[in-house]
């Protein structure tokens, strides 16, 4: 995630906008890192493979479902915000 620090910096001297990065995005350590340099973290393939791997065997949502994507945010959020507390510390 050091070649995506990089490149938000190098964004961010260009715009005054907020830069969200969601690329690779799929562990609160990789969302920490990202959330460290940039405004926002984007997170999509992770949680549709949290979603996709609790599913059943014809494809239905389980009782698993529910509580594999809420785990999933819940754990990048917390990574996310340690960071922005760390931030304005």
């Amino acid at each position: 995630f050091s070649k995506v620090a990089s490149a938000v910096a190098r964004i961010k001297r260009h715009t005054a906008l907020p830069v969200a990065v969601g690329f690779g995005v799929k562990t609160p350590d990789h969302a920490s890192a990202v959330a460290s340099g940039a405004d926002g973290v984007v997170v999509g393939s992770a949680l549709v493979e949290a979603i996709r791997t609790s599913l059943d065997g014809e494809g239905k949502a389980t009782e698993k479902t529910v509580s594999a994507v809420t785990d999933l945010v819940s754990s990048l959020s917390r990574a996310v915000h340690a960071v922005a507390k760390r931030a304005a510390e």
